[in-house]
């Protein structure tokens, strides 16, 4: 029985990514997704009340894992970043929902981390950062970020074609 319920998540899983591929995740059905997953609709309600149910579930697995990370390296970008594009890179369903087409909810919340961790990394390593205020700090980590995350995006957009080492590389001779 174990072995059917895992076999069923797999499909779904699969088929989540497949169509993050193609079009944002409100736009996706859960008809469509039974269909690629080749899952009766019945199939798919007894593990998920509804799509939402279904990402939710991998959005806490991808807040907890990024949560963790940006932790454990405790304000060292570099560190922090190489070890989330080696998450993205060996997780396909991660990367999807990292996406353009993926949750807003996951957007936000990397944005939020990315904030928080250049706080602690960026501005004080920063020359003009005495003479910063309140307001252009603000305004810095959120451009940081957003540049951070955009480049993230366009890794997965081009299929993570460079390494996580490449990739967090390029980044922090950007952002140095």
């Amino acid at each position: 029985m174990e072995n059917r319920k895992e076999r069923t998540k797999s499909r779904l899983r699969d088929a989540i990514t497949q169509l993050l591929q193609e079009k944002p995740f409100d736009h996706i059905t859960t008809t469509e997704l039974v269909k690629v997953a080749k899952i009766s609709r019945s199939g798919f309600y007894t593990h998920y009340q509804d799509k939402y149910d279904m990402i939710d579930q991998y959005q806490k697995t991808l807040f907890n894992t990024i949560e963790y990370v940006f932790e454990k390296n405790n304000g060292d970008l570099h560190k922090t970043m190489l070890e989330t594009y080696e998450f993205l890179d060996k997780n396909e369903i991660y990367a999807a929902l990292f996406s353009e087409n993926g949750s807003k909810e996951i957007h936000q919340f990397m944005q939020a981390q990315l904030k928080n961790i250049l706080a602690r990394s960026i501005l004080p390593q920063n020359p003009k950062r005495d003479k910063m205020n309140k307001l252009e700090s603000i305004y810095t980590t959120t451009y940081y970020a957003h540049a951070i995350f955009g480049l993230t995006q366009a890794w997965i957009r081009r299929k993570r074609k460079e390494s996580p080492e490449q990739i967090s590389e390029l980044l922090m001779a950007l952002i140095n």
